[in-house]
């Protein structure tokens, strides 16, 4: 399938940073390490506390609220701690973006489209 990343902006109270987040269609949410999480001020959702079934099995974690920018566009999503900078299909469904595997790029979704989940046409 190959490997898409995009470049988007998160903006919190403390600091406003770009990064090169890998395109998980896999995750639901935005993931930032727990660092980047404290260094832009990133506060916890009030009883944001979720469940998540991993490859490790079930684990606990807090969410943020986060604004940023993609292509852009404005957002608000629902950031979690993760090991590296991704953006899940959550975002790319509200945002109105699928992946092109063959280029490896987000295109936008029609609105004539309805999903999700937006599914290439062959």
């Amino acid at each position: 399938m190959g490997r898409t990343e995009v470049n988007a902006t998160i903006i919190g109270p403390h600091a406003e940073r770009e990064f090169t987040f890998l395109v998980d269609t896999g995750a639901v949410f935005v993931g930032l390490p727990a660092e980047e999480i404290e260094n832009l001020g990133l506060i916890p959702i009030p009883n944001g506390r979720r469940q998540f079934v991993t490859a490790n099995g079930v684990v606990e974690r807090d969410s943020y609220g986060a604004y940023g920018r993609l292509e852009d566009q404005g957002f608000l999503a629902t950031v979690m701690v993760a090991p590296i900078p991704l953006i899940g299909y959550e975002l790319l469904e509200n945002m109105r973006f699928r992946v092109n595997p063959v280029t490896q790029s987000l295109e936008r979704v029609g609105d004539e489209e309805m999903g999700p989940p937006y599914m290439l046409k062959t």
